[in-house]
Formats: C-alpha cells, structure tokens, sequence
C-alpha cells in the first residue's frame, strides 16, 4: 500500500496502523483499517453484497460481524462492488461521513481502479480505449448498444502486458463502473476473459481470471489520497508478471 500523506497527520495513521496490525487476522484479506474505512481483497467466487433473504455468505456480512465485537456503533457503507467471480479490493465505510465521502468520489469518477485479466489471444491494437453504451438483458447479462439514447456510458483503458501462448495479461483502468463492464469490452473486441462463462468460451480455468489489484482514493477524514495494492492471484497463468 502506497500514501502519499502531509506530515500532520502522522500520529493519526500511526495509531491506526496499530489497529490494523492487532485486528486483520479476524477478517480474511483485510488489507488496511482505521476509523473511518477498511479494504479488504475480496476471493473469487463471494459475493460482494445481495438482497435482504438470500442466505448466500457474502462479504459485506462478513465485515459487518467482524465490526459488531470490534466497533458496535460503526456503521457499515456498501460503496462498490465486484462482480462475484472476480477477486480484489473493495473499501468499505465505517460512519455516515466517510460513506458520503467515498460514495461521491465513485460517483464523480475521482477514484483510480485498475484490474489485470488474463485473456484470449492478444488484443489489437496492444493498448487502446474502449468507450460504449451499455444494457443489461432481462437475463442479468449486458452488451454494448449503438442506439441513441440508449445505455450508460462506459470507459476502460487496457494495455498488454505480457503474451505466453494464446493468452495475454491485460491491465485495464477503469474510468465507469458499469456491471460487467471490462467483460463485456474484452469480449466485444475479440479478447474474452478466460474463465467467463457468461462472455467467453468453454475453457478448464479454476475461475474467472479478472482481478482488480489496484484502488487509490482520497481519505474522507484528511483528504490524503491512499492507494491500495493487490498481488496477482495464483491462478492466473501468467502470475509470474509483477502487479506493478
């Protein structure tokens, strides 16, 4: 994890990396913790959140038991989602302040995301944008529209990283948080994510290979920004590529 922090605030975040340090065993993959905020590095295969009656775990019940012993008054903000195949960071707020504050800059598009895919082939150009309009189907699943009007916009920026064989390790910045988003625009230029059983074609992967490894936001106490950092899960056929 990389701060870039003002010297006045040192005592603050020493006092919470203490917290953190006597804390993070009891919440797997909690990467950072204070008053006002926690990350944790979610597995493939949990879900982020999901409706009221659904007995599947997920993590957002995981965080708010982990905080009922801990920090009973602590009020638990869902911020953003990963999709349930796919691994990596999600921050979550602990008061209503912080909640306000995080959720604005999601809205606003001021946080930084980036992901690494392993996918298909090897996307053409190499590096590129991709920007389109996208709706979701009746049976959950979503494609790009050219119908005016029609679709929220979505951005994404990739770049190859490495080639072994007939796969590729993608990193790809997210500038619009739409479900499915970096999917869908893999698929549709010719490169699905290996392991996507919704966009892509069979295949023996353990999971879906998409991860999103890197968040940096700005603190909603002292407006420091905070980036967070992820390793490249195992499974991921090119894992020896640095996260960098």
């Amino acid at each position: 994890m990389d701060h870039n922090k003002s010297a006045g605030q040192s005592k603050f975040r020493h006092r919470l990396a203490r917290r953190r340090d006597k804390t993070s065993a009891h919440l797997p993959g909690l990467i950072y913790e204070d008053d006002d905020l926690l990350v944790v590095n979610k597995p493939a295969g949990v879900l982020t959140s999901t409706v009221p009656r659904e007995r599947r775990p997920t993590l957002l019940a995981q965080v708010r038991h982990y905080l009922a012993t801990r920090q009973p008054r602590a009020r638990v903000g869902l911020i953003h989602r990963l999709d349930r195949d796919a691994s990596g960071l999600l921050v979550f707020s602990k008061n209503n302040g912080a909640y306000q504050s995080l959720k604005s800059q999601f809205y606003h598009h001021t946080v930084g995301r980036e992901y690494r895919a392993v996918v298909h082939g090897t996307p053409t150009p190499v590096a590129g944008r991709i920007e389109s309009r996208l709706i979701e189907r009746a049976d959950g699943t979503v494609y790009s529209t050219r119908q005016h009007g029609k679709g929220d916009l979505a951005i994404s920026e990739y770049e190859v990283m490495r080639t072994v064989g007939r796969l590729s390790l993608v990193r790809v910045l997210l500038y619009t948080g739409r479900k499915h988003q970096i999917r869908v625009h893999l698929r549709e230029r010719g490169n699905p994510v290996v392991g996507d059983v919704l966009y892509g074609p069979a295949s023996r992967a353990p999971r879906l290979m998409l991860a999103a490894t890197r968040l940096t936001i700005r603190h909603p106490r002292t407006a420091d920004e905070m980036t967070f950092a992820a390793p490249l899960p195992k499974e991921f056929p090119v894992s020896e590529v640095a996260c960098h």
